[in-house]
């Protein structure tokens, strides 16, 4: 199951790229994506939350946010070296640095993922619900940062930036799986909890509309497309149990 979720987190990411490469820069299909895939991934975070609360505890929200910090901390430090170098560069080089450290921080990011992905694989209830808002995440995130190179770069240097993208979320993965044959191998559910916090960040990134090149107010259409993502998804956990917790191990 591990392999198939990381199969698709980068095909998601190749679809992310050839959305942005097909639409350029029509901003306006670029944010109905953003406000749904938002939408969609804050159902699974609020199922999660839910359960977590419900079946383990209050502790297993204070980890939750505790992954929440973590991706904010690694947002604020890879905003602050962008800014560092940008005083110091000239505007060409200010972009060459603002891309490439803006590409570190989402392959940090995406070994994150990587490793949340082996914690969803070790649960076949809620570990579903919680891979569908990772993979999910993915789109969004690869159609900006791909929009970015392809302003700067041409196609081809743009899809070889992609490729850290691509290797990171198998390398956290990897990680994962060493982990949790240890000592995390009995805190499954605090897993899963922090594993929710770092998405929980994309969902309040989503709704203060900072998607990067597109941070900018939060319009109509981005706002129905986030109800439209919800309602969905909610009725998808509602009306297909399987893809609810319905006990923690």
């Amino acid at each position: 199951m591990l392999f198939l979720y990381l199969v698709i987190a980068s095909i998601m990411l190749l679809l992310g790229a050839g959305i942005a490469l097909i639409f350029q820069q029509k901003q306006f299909e670029f944010r109905l994506i953003f406000g749904f895939t938002t939408g969609a991934v804050c159902g699974f975070v609020l199922m999660l939350m839910v359960d977590l609360l419900t079946e383990v505890g209050y502790l297993t929200i204070l980890v939750l946010w505790g992954g929440f910090l973590l991706i904010w901390i690694l947002e604020i430090l890879t905003y602050h070296v962008r800014q560092h170098y940008g005083n110091q560069e000239k505007a060409q080089k200010r972009k060459t640095w603002g891309v490439n450290i803006t590409l570190i921080g989402l392959s940090i990011h995406s070994i994150t993922d990587g490793f949340n992905l082996s914690i969803a694989a070790k649960e076949h209830e809620v570990g579903i619900v919680l891979a569908l808002g990772i993979l999910l995440h993915r789109l969004p995130a690869a159609i900006v940062i791909t929009a970015v190179l392809l302003r700067d770069y041409g196609i081809t240097q743009s899809v070889l930036r992609l490729t850290p993208l691509i290797i990171a979320p198998f390398i956290g993965a990897f990680m994962g799986e060493r982990l949790l044959q240890g000592i995390f191998k009995e805190l499954t559910e605090y897993s899963i909890a922090f594993a929710a916090g770092t998405l929980l960040h994309v969902v309040m990134d989503g709704l203060r509309g900072g998607h990067g090149v597109l941070a900018e107010k939060v319009g109509i259409a981005t706002k129905i497309a986030f109800i439209v993502g919800l309602i969905l998804t909610a009725l998808a956990l509602y009306f297909f149990p399987e893809f609810r917790h319905e006990h923690v191990h």
